[in-house]
């Protein structure tokens, strides 16, 4: 086992280390041999990382070794283990999977991870964690965190650490202040009156049917027949799918999503509902409206409305309307309608109950 580290030189990549000078170097755990890598942390880090993949791959497959009834796995050599393994059990969305094996990638690289399973100790996970978030963020640290939490516990099932020893369950998850301000009603018919036609579109949909930015820019003229607006929601991979009835109607905004759904049309051949209605940069008319422009877009027309965030705030952006939304039809309608037509499910109940089978899961006014 190499030396111990620094705190403050914790979340290096694995073998990475500098010298009081500020010198980089990387050492080879299997030849012991060092090689200077300059001052530069970016270049450093990026040249640690490459050389730990390639001891990765030299390593014999850690699956196999799985298959074959092996119980001794340092936590580098678990996680593509636990990969397979939460893949198919839990199934989860392309975006989930894009982000666990962010972190996953980042423990196989970490002084933990050359660590046996068995030998991980709750200190050293705090000792890892507080060093994640010095150079992550606290955010990213709460991340990180639970998912070293699930690591352990699909350890725990396959017997290999002892059950109720999970080291990470006894951490401290790190506080998260979101700086972010809420949305008011009368904020958001400001910025609504300062918008282009497509983006008012765009905060019309998203008041009345309480979904995210992207499903929004995602919908089209197609998605609405049998006077519902059916919805398959990207964060869940499509498999939360509602069907919106044209009825719902928010009495304080004055609109149904029938209405609004009229207002995208126009005389512009298009088969999204919100799209450009004019020439902008490389956009025709007609054009989905991309992530990029549409939040510039959102932004400006906040500014013009002379919304300016409190002191050690920062501004609400376009996401904010589905927390208005569900707290306009929690107020008229109650919290399960609110719930309902977000799509949230609560510690997987509704999944049970509504398991639709690949139907939809119709969202009307009683």
């Amino acid at each position: 086992m190499g030396r111990k580290r620094l705190a403050k030189n914790r979340a290096f990549p694995a073998n990475l280390y500098q010298n009081p000078a500020g010198y980089f170097y990387y050492k080879n755990p299997v030849t012991k041999k060092q090689k200077g890598l300059g001052r530069d942390k970016t270049h450093a880090f990026t040249e640690a990382r490459a050389a730990n993949e390639k001891l990765a791959a030299m390593k014999p497959s850690s699956l196999a070794d799985w298959v074959a009834g092996k119980t001794e796995y340092t936590l580098a050599e678990w996680l593509p283990v636990y990969r397979e393994l939460w893949l198919d059990k839990v199934g989860p969305a392309p975006s989930t999977v894009v982000a666990s094996d962010m972190y996953l990638r980042r423990l196989t690289e970490a002084d933990i991870g050359q660590r046996r399973l068995s030998e991980v100790s709750t200190l050293m996970i705090a000792q890892y964690l507080e060093a994640y978030k010095v150079e992550r963020g606290a955010p990213s640290a709460r991340q990180m965190r639970s998912k070293l939490g699930d690591v352990f516990r699909w350890a725990e099932t396959q017997g290999l650490i002892e059950a109720g020893r999970n080291p990470v369950t006894a951490t401290r998850a790190h506080k998260v202040v979101v700086a972010r301000e809420r949305m008011s009603l009368e904020q958001f018919l400001a910025v609504r009156e300062h918008a282009p036609v497509w983006l008012r579109n765009a905060m019309n949909l998203a008041i009345v049917t309480g979904q995210r930015r992207e499903d929004i820019l995602s919908m089209k003229f197609v998605d609405w027949r049998d006077e519902r607006l059916h919805v398959a929601q990207g964060k869940s991979g499509g498999k939360t799918r509602l069907a919106i009835a044209g009825t719902v109607r928010l009495t304080k905004v004055g609109l149904s999503l029938a209405d609004v759904v009229k207002q995208c049309r126009d005389s512009i051949a298009s088969p999204y509902l919100v799209h450009h209605t004019q020439h902008k940069g490389s956009a025709k008319p007609g054009h989905r409206v991309e992530r990029g422009g549409f939040e510039r877009a959102f932004n400006e027309a906040r500014d013009k409305a002379g919304i300016v965030a409190q002191k050690d705030r920062t501004p609400f952006t376009f996401h904010e309307i589905r927390s208005l939304s569900e707290r306009l039809y929690r107020d008229e309608f109650g919290a399960e309608f609110a719930q309902s037509i977000l799509g949230h499910k609560s510690a997987k109940t509704t999944e049970r109950y509504d398991d639709l089978r690949g139907n939809w899961k119709v969202v009307e006014v009683a």
